[in-house]
């Protein structure tokens, strides 16, 4: 029985646009933290330098503020519009060293993200013949399975083939049915269940079968017809 699944594009695309998310999140802070930032400096200590003046000469007052910021503003291109109490250049340095942590989360939740969408793109596993392979060079036989654990099925799709290895060791082949096409995956997980013994089956019952989805559905064919009658009989 020969069926491929590839990966599926819903779950990658997921991968796709936190990678791409958290590297515009970083590019952003970089600009901050390398240039927008920076180019305040100058301007929060002229505005500084002002205050301290005002403060130390008795012949100035808070009035004299606004015309003399504007004079220094245009001098030097700025705005002539106050600033505030917050835009001084300790707070400014402490805003730069946030955009160098920020460009650090980004880089490095964005980056694997990236690297694991278009490494796992052109991944795939297979059913064959004789048992299962995978995109990356795995490969086993049906006769070498010696487990399949189904602990995580239920809940996360993640199936567990314990399998020995030619040289006698012990490996395992990791099905997922998020990761890869969940109907072609889960067809082959039926399949290898009818080739081993139930008992090598743990932590879950085998998948149903077409038969017992058509059994079940002649049972329940049979279901009003028994109800007809007994009420025909009453």
């Amino acid at each position: 029985m020969n069926l491929r699944a590839n990966p599926e594009f819903r779950f990658l695309l997921k991968y796709l646009l936190i990678g791409i998310g958290c590297l515009a999140f970083a590019l952003w802070s970089a600009y901050d933290g390398f240039y927008a930032y920076p180019n305040k400096i100058p301007k929060a200590q002229a505005y500084g330098e002002l205050l301290e003046k005002i403060e130390a000469d008795p012949n100035l007052s808070d009035a004299d503020r606004k015309p003399m910021w504007k004079e220094i503003a245009d001098e030097n291109g700025w705005s002539s519009k106050l600033l505030k109490k917050d835009d001084n250049v300790a707070s400014i340095e402490s805003n730069i060293i946030y955009q160098y942590v920020f460009i650090a989360i980004g880089l490095v939740i964005g980056l694997p993200c990236l690297a694991w969408y278009f490494r796992s793109r052109s991944t795939w596993i297979e059913s064959t013949d004789e048992g299962l392979r995978a995109s990356w060079g795995q490969e086993l036989k049906i006769s070498q399975i010696r487990k399949f654990d189904k602990k995580k099925w239920e809940n996360k799709g993640i199936g567990v083939l314990y399998y020995e290895t030619d040289q006698g060791g012990e490996d395992k082949f990791v099905i997922d049915d998020l990761k890869y096409e969940r109907k072609t995956t889960d067809e082959i997980v039926r399949w290898i269940e009818s080739q081993i013994p139930t008992e090598m089956i743990v932590n879950g019952v085998p998948e149903p079968t077409d038969r017992d989805d058509e059994n079940g559905e002649e049972a329940d064919e049979h279901i009003p017809e028994n109800d007809s009658a007994d009420t025909a009989a009453t």
